[in-house]
């Protein structure tokens, strides 16, 4: 009887599909990293503004004299 030979069971094809889902659960991770960053500087320029308005206040600085209209 002739040699037997093996061909492997997992196809470049295969490989690539794994690759690909790593890849999308990376990007994925990547995606979720970047929205809770972006929402917490969204809560300190919140924050920072108020803080601003306050020392303005104090101050009796009126903001508006240093804003550019143009």
């Amino acid at each position: 009887m002739g040699k037997v030979i093996k061909f492997p069971t997992i196809t470049e094809g295969d490989n690539i599909k794994k690759e690909l889902k790593k890849h999308e659960e990376e990007i994925k991770s990547c995606l979720d990293d970047l929205q809770a960053m972006n929402d917490h500087i969204v809560e300190l320029t919140i924050s920072y503004e108020i803080l601003l308005a306050r020392l303005c206040e104090i101050y009796h600085i009126d903001m508006g004299d240093y804003l550019d209209d143009s």
